[in-house]
């Protein structure tokens, strides 16, 4: 079994595979994978895909509680192109800022966030 970086070859094969399994692949323009090759057939990969990261999220008391944080987000929003695997990030430790997520929109995700720090 081969283990190496992804080669565009290999991007017609992850996405067959994410595709068969209801998702979208990631653009190439922005992702990496480790795969394992075995008689030349793809039989497994680890996507590295570049993420946004929006936050946090900081407005003056005087302006707190006046609705600025949907304007913000709309200017951050203008910057992606509308279509399916595109979006970002947000993180939340606070009722509050929970309630503005889901006003804007935002989908809670079922995950554990998990971090490899260098």
């Amino acid at each position: 079994m081969e283990i190496r970086l992804v080669c565009s070859e290999d991007w017609p094969a992850i996405e067959k595979v994410f595709i068969a399994e209801g998702g979208t692949a990631p653009d190439p323009a922005h992702a990496t994978a480790a795969v394992a090759i075995e008689n030349g057939e793809l039989v497994g990969f680890w996507v590295l895909q570049e993420s946004w990261h929006c936050g946090p999220l900081w407005i003056r008391e005087d302006h707190r509680r006046t609705g600025l944080w949907g304007r913000l987000n709309a200017a951050i929003d203008r910057i992606f192109t509308k279509k399916a695997g595109t979006g970002y990030y947000s993180f939340s430790g606070e009722p509050k800022v929970e309630e503005i997520f889901k006003r804007l929109g935002y989908i809670e995700l079922p995950y554990k966030l998990w971090k490899k720090e260098f």
